[in-house]
C-alpha cells in the first residue's frame, strides 16, 4: 500500500522531469505535432527566464550613430548643404572688396584678422587705381571742397574749372595712398575700416567718428592711425608743386589736409551703416 502510494506521488514529479507533463499538459499527448511545438515555446520562454509571460524573449533593437548618420542627414548637414559655407577664395575676394562709394575696405571688429602681406599689396592697387571708390572719393572732395569755394580761382569756373579740381584731386590721392600703405605695414596698421559690433546706433556712430583718427594693429587693438593722417598732409604737401597762387605752402597744406580729414569722418560714417544703406536705400542683401 505504502509503495503504490509513493509511486503516485512520485509519478508526475518524473514526468514533469522527463518533459512528459510540460505547462501542464498530459503525457499523452505530448507527442502529437501542436503539443510538440507548444512544448519547443515553452522552452524558448524558459531560457529567457520569462515562464509566465507569453511574449517571446528577443533583444532591443540596436541603433548606431554611424548608421543613422549614414541613411538620415542631420539637419545641420541639410542646412549645410542648402548654404554651403563661402570657399577660402571667395573670402579672400570679400576681405578684399573696396566700397565703390567709400573708397574704404571694410571688416568685422568681432571676427578681425590681420592682413598679410600679400594682401596689403593688393589693397593699394584696389584702393588707388583699380576700384570705383579710388576715383569717386577725388570726385566728391573737388566738388565740395574744391568747385564749391571755387578754389583756387585762377582754374575757373564751370567744367572745365572742375576737371582741373578733379585731376588735381586724382593725382592727390596717389601720394596719399603711396604714402598710407607702407607707413601702415611698418606700424602694424590695417588700412581697413573695422566696423563695431556694437547695436546701439549712437554707439556705432561714436565708433566711425572716433576711427577717423584710430586704427587696429595686428593684434586687434586701437592705435593712433599715424599712416592715414601722415598721409593727408604728405600728400596735400606735394599737390603744392602744381596748385597756383599759393603764397604760404605750410599754412595751405595744413588747412586742406586738415579738411580732407574732417570729410573723413562722414565717410566713415556712411561706411559704419553700409549695410542699413544697401538694405534700405539700394534694396540689396
Amino acid at each position: 500500500m505504502r509503495a503504490t502510494l509513493g509511486l503516485l506521488v512520485l509519478a508526475p514529479g518524473l514526468a514533469w522531469a522527463r518533459g512528459e507533463g510540460l505547462a501542464g499538459y498530459p503525457a499523452s499527448n505530448a507527442n502529437s505535432p501542436a503539443d510538440q511545438a507548444s512544448v519547443q515555446s515553452e522552452d524558448h520562454f524558459t531560457s529567457c527566464g520569462l515562464e509566465l509571460l507569453p511574449v517571446p524573449c528577443q533583444p532591443p533593437p540596436t541603433f548606431s550613430i554611424f548608421s543613422m548618420d549614414s541613411q538620415a542627414p542631420s539637419s545641420a548637414q541639410t542646412s549645410s548643404t542648402n548654404n554651403p559655407a563661402p570657399s577660402p577664395i571667395e573670402d579672400r575676394k570679400q576681405r578684399l572688396k573696396v566700397n565703390p562709394v567709400t573708397g574704404l575696405v571694410g571688416a568685422s571688429e568681432s571676427n578681425f584678422s590681420p592682413l598679410t602681406g600679400t594682401e596689403r599689396w593688393k589693397l593699394y592697387f584696389k584702393m588707388n587705381y583699380w576700384s570705383i571708390g579710388a576715383y569717386l572719393g577725388p570726385f566728391l572732395a573737388a566738388l565740395v571742397l574744391d568747385q564749391a569755394t571755387d578754389s583756387p580761382y585762377q582754374w575757373g569756373g564751370g567744367f572745365p574749372g572742375f576737371g582741373r579740381r578733379l585731376a588735381s584731386r586724382v593725382g592727390n590721392s596717389v601720394p596719399q595712398g603711396t604714402f598710407q600703405a607702407p607707413v601702415a605695414a611698418a606700424l602694424h596698421e590695417d588700412v581697413r575700416y573695422i566696423s563695431s559690433n556694437q547695436h546701439s546706433f549712437k554707439r556705432r556712430a561714436e565708433h566711425a567718428v572716433l576711427y577717423s583718427f584710430l586704427a587696429y594693429n595686428n593684434q586687434g587693438h586701437p592705435i593712433l592711425n599715424i599712416a592715414n593722417l601722415g598721409s593727408y598732409y604728405a600728400s596735400t604737401a606735394v599737390s603744392t608743386a602744381w596748385f597756383p597762387g599759393i603764397n604760404n605752402a605750410a599754412s595751405y597744406t595744413f588747412i586742406n589736409a586738415s579738411e580732407q580729414i574732417a570729410l573723413s569722418v562722414p565717410i566713415n560714417l556712411l561706411q559704419e551703416f553700409w549695410p542699413e544703406v544697401r538694405r534700405y536705400v539700394f534694396r540689396r542683401h
